[in-house]
């Protein structure tokens, strides 16, 4: 019996976890898909509709600002990107770092996540990214914007240049190293042509 607790307890925290994030995108994809059609009803003349969040919905959405979505081909995961990055943050999903850029805005925008938990992989496997693979990142306005890998590297945990802000657009990933010591940081920059990765 006892060893069925212990067997069971990790899983169920790892489906809540799952069930979470997976609750989030569809909030997210939810209200992206509202925009989209308030705006061509726009385009066509036509007086858009509130959008209305049922309680459920917007209570989801009130615990943790959902502001984009992340997406690594490579590593199979699909993650609620939040603005912040506490404890509660980033036991939900990926947290955006607050004072840097935004999704596809010009300078560093500096995402973090866990190195796995009992709610989820996160970034557990960031380290097998090599350069040149992609990245990708949906704002709320449902627009995509791709980030290329360019390299990786290992620092100390009280590093603040991995948030150095600069005129170009680029992506920082961020995740702990060596137990918690140190943090493992991807650097990426944006992909302009796409023909490539298309």
């Amino acid at each position: 019996m006892l060893g069925l607790i212990f067997i069971s307890v990790p899983l169920y925290f790892r489906f809540a976890g799952n069930q979470r994030n997976e609750q989030m995108i569809q909030e997210f994809q939810k209200i992206v898909e509202e925009k989209e059609h308030e705006e061509e009803q726009e385009e066509d003349g036509q007086e858009a509709p509130e959008a209305a969040l049922s309680e459920e919905d917007a209570a989801t959405l009130a615990k943790a600002e959902v502001i984009g979505l992340i997406e690594i081909e490579k590593l199979d995961i699909k993650y609620a990107v939040l603005e912040g990055a506490d404890s509660y943050d980033l036991s939900c999903g990926i947290g955006h770092i607050p004072d840097t850029a935004g999704i596809g805005e010009s300078g560093n925008c500096v995402l973090a996540g866990h190195r796995g938990s009992r709610y989820g992989t996160y970034f557990k496997y960031l380290n097998q990214l090599e350069e040149g693979d992609v990245i990708k990142l949906t704002d709320k306005e449902g627009e995509q914007f791709f980030y290329e890998v360019e390299s990786m590297e290992v620092v100390g945990p009280y590093d603040n240049s991995v948030k150095d802000q600069g005129e170009d657009t680029i992506l920082t990933l961020l995740t702990c190293e060596n137990n918690g010591t140190m943090r493992l940081i991807v650097k990426c920059s944006v992909l302009e042509n796409l023909s490539a990765y298309e």
